[in-house]
């Protein structure tokens, strides 16, 4: 009896809005199931770069962008930037995502929800740091490498939008 009542309130509900059965049917899975956009909203989408730091000009390479350098030179003590290898990174919610940046280098990153990411970065193989940060748009994650006399290596993220 109840599943005849639902069935008659659909088919009234259906005659009287003159709509199409099949877009009622599309309507009723988008809504009771939270919407498309709510099943893709917890995927975090990231540039990632491995840079060198160093104190030579290095002619022909590629520099950072000026946001970069700024952030780095108020750290570190290199003068130049340079943008070695980038890679864009999408990864869904609670997943994990291996990227190679280089021979030597290669990062593990997690997406914890909420623009919160933790990532391990890896050279030759050997875990060197972890670090786990809530990534905003306009603001970076720096990881910084292996360290000579006189150059540096780091990663930097950030949030694509």
């Amino acid at each position: 009896m109840a599943n005849e009542l639902e069935t008659s309130f659909a088919m009234t509900l259906l005659r009287r809005h003159n709509m199409n059965p099949l877009a009622f049917l599309l309507a009723l899975l988008f809504f009771a199931g939270g919407g498309w956009a709510s099943a893709q909203a917890d995927s975090i989408s990231l540039n990632a770069r491995l840079v060198l730091g160093t104190g030579k000009e290095k002619q022909g390479s590629k520099k950072v962008s000026e946001s970069i350098h700024k952030r780095l030179a108020k750290v570190f003590k290199w003068v130049h930037y340079y943008q070695l290898s980038s890679k864009k990174l999408t990864i869904d919610d609670a997943k994990t995502m291996t990227s190679k940046l280089s021979k030597n280098a290669s990062i593990k990153v997690s997406n914890q929800k909420n623009g919160k990411v933790s990532v391990s970065l890896f050279s030759g193989g050997k875990m060197l740091l972890q670090k786990t940060q809530t990534l905003r748009s306009g603001h970076y994650m720096v990881l910084a490498g292996k360290s000579t006399g006189d150059s540096a290596w780091f990663i930097v993220l950030s949030k694509s939008n």
